[in-house]
């Protein structure tokens, strides 16, 4: 799969739960739920994009990082 499909049936298969979970767990119509999770859908996909890319700086920024950290530096 190409990392567009990937990105595509993570969408798809995130869409999906949203929409059961909040069909069947608030008790509101098939109409609402479908709504609601066209909003939280891009919400959470963002989210988890977001998290990747500051841990992706935070290991990089660990990697060039020259001095010691203060704890290593009262040994």
């Amino acid at each position: 799969m190409t990392r567009w499909q990937k990105n595509a049936a993570w969408a798809l298969t995130l869409y999906a739960l949203v929409v059961l979970m909040l069909r069947f767990t608030s008790g509101e119509g098939w109409g609402t739920s479908l709504l609601v999770a066209l909003v939280v859908t891009p919400l959470a996909l963002w989210m988890g994009w977001l998290r990747r890319r500051t841990n992706e700086q935070a290991r990089e920024w660990g990697r060039r990082r020259v001095r010691p950290w203060p704890e290593e530096r009262r040994r």
